[in-house]
């Protein structure tokens, strides 16, 4: 393991461990047997190796987000344009994202920096889904009228409904069958207030 690895593993296990605001460089440095002025040499500052932690959890969020998109859009190259909440319907998405691979970078993040997190999902779901729509009415299907700023709260609440699980001390299979219960019931209401 190079220096740069050693910070970023150390520094990982201390933002987990004390927070973000609790840990300083000089308690990194400490831990990596080096001097605080050698975390220069490879990062700007405290933030910065914070947001390189995070590179690998966004960047498999977006390797998922684009597949889950692409099989989207194949319903609606078939004219089942509704199938979108079939494929999604054992709430895989959010149970891969939140308790998979990166699930220690999840915490980190959902604990340091929640609102952040929050809004980047939340964020990037609304502008997924109005392009669906505006796609869906291109090709001649019906939509319901809504209030987008209903359906980006909603969108809102039912991340947090998977964020909730992070704290509860749950095995792989019931944190999925809850993942399932939760995608289930706000398909539902997603289903009546978008009308598809």
């Amino acid at each position: 393991m190079n220096t740069k690895e050693l910070i970023l593993k150390v520094a990982k296990e201390e933002f987990l461990l004390n927070g973000f605001d609790n840990t300083s460089l000089r308690d990194i440095a400490k831990k990596c047997y080096i001097s605080p002025t050698a975390i220069y040499r490879h990062f700007e500052n405290k933030d910065d190796i914070f947001e390189t932690l995070l590179i690998p959890l966004f960047s498999y969020f977006d390797e998922i987000a684009k597949l889950v998109e692409k099989e989207d859009y194949k319903f609606l190259d078939e004219n089942n344009p509704s199938n979108v909440w079939d494929f999604e319907k054992g709430g895989n998405f959010y149970f891969d994202i939140l308790f998979g691979k990166y699930n220690d970078l999840v915490r980190l993040l959902v604990k340091e920096r929640k609102s952040y997190f929050k809004k980047y999902i939340v964020d990037f779901e609304y502008e997924v889904t109005l392009r669906y729509i505006g796609e869906m009415q291109k090709h001649g299907f019906k939509i319901n009228s809504f209030n987008k700023k209903s359906f980006k709260i909603l969108l809102d609440s039912y991340l947090e409904s998977y964020i909730n699980l992070l704290e509860l001390n749950l095995n792989d299979n019931e944190l999925k069958e809850v993942c399932m219960e939760i995608n289930n019931f706000y398909t539902i209401g997603f289903r009546n207030l978008l009308g598809f």
